[in-house]
């Protein structure tokens, strides 16, 4: 019988899911070890790249996406760093979720779990979209575990999402055929942006993934209070595509710039939300110029 927090779809063929993610993964240009790190939500699967003695960072996908989201950056980042791409328990990865995320303290103990289960005290940590969402709560409970703070188009946190949001993405996730996750992608992505081979297989990807699976995560991302922003001491670098279109990107950055102190903003020319794919040269230049 299938557990109640699976977040495979009553017919979803399992197999072809599992297929799609190794598919995924041959565009790694880098050796990867897989790890399953216990926690109080399940089993988290981690894709680990780079030297083990080298500094650490933890890299959170957007939702409905996987570790492999991460194809374009890889590279860049294990030349100087141990990378720990996340499947986000409850998301469409290979972790094996038994307890949702429901609140945001849930959504940072579960973070917290996955470093002690890696053995570190603290890392760097990169998140796209709810990914960003994830790693900016998790900075804001548990600052003394966080170096740095790198933002790809944080899903809310620091600005509301634009209703049209909902319009465009939950039709795909509850009723979902191949035209509307296409449809989803489109909307997310730069008007210019052509995907080659290598992101078309990522397209693939999520399209198998959403018609075999439903996320299981229930906190949703919300806009956290001033105060709370006000509060983050570590460096952070904030990205955004000139392209966005989950909210006014000016308007978010002119609030990050205001309240978030030790902060830098990039615009990255030519993207739209899925900014680390349409532009990635832009933005692995960008991070590790902010890292290095």
């Amino acid at each position: 019988m299938e557990q109640s927090n699976s977040i495979f779809r009553a017919k979803a063929d399992r197999d072809k899911f599992t297929r799609a993610y190794d598919e995924t993964m041959k565009l790694w240009t880098v050796p990867f070890e897989d790890l399953m790190i216990s926690t109080c939500f399940g089993d988290t699967h981690i894709v680990a790249s780079g030297s083990i003695e080298a500094p650490a960072i933890m890299l959170f996908h957007g939702m409905t996406f996987s570790a492999t989201m991460w194809y374009p950056n890889i590279e860049s980042l294990t030349r100087h760093f141990r990378v720990y791409a996340v499947d986000t328990i409850g998301d469409l990865g290979k972790s094996k979720n038994t307890s949702p995320l429901k609140t945001r303290d849930e959504a940072a103990l579960w973070i917290s779990d996955v470093l002690h289960g890696l053995h570190l005290q603290s890392a760097i940590f990169m998140g796209h979209s709810m990914g960003g969402w994830l790693s900016l709560n998790f900075a804001l409970r548990y600052p003394e575990k966080v170096e740095k703070l790198i933002l790809l188009a944080p899903a809310s946190g620091i600005y509301r999402i634009t209703p049209k949001f909902m319009f465009k993405v939950y039709p795909a996730i509850v009723f979902p055929t191949e035209s509307r996750l296409r449809k989803e992608l489109s909307w997310f992505m730069s008007r210019t942006y052509e995907p080659d081979d290598q992101a078309e297989q990522l397209i693939h990807q999520f399209i198998i993934s959403g018609m075999n699976c439903v996320p299981q995560i229930r906190v949703m991302p919300s806009v956290f209070k001033d105060h709370e922003l006000q509060s983050l001491s570590m460096k952070i670098l904030l990205m955004v595509g000139d392209q966005e279109v989950i909210y006014n990107y000016r308007k978010m950055l002119s609030k990050a710039l205001r309240l978030i102190p030790n902060i830098q903003s990039h615009v990255v020319p030519n993207a739209g939300h899925a900014l680390s794919l349409e532009n990635h040269e832009y933005v692995n230049d960008t991070i590790i110029k902010f890292l290095i």
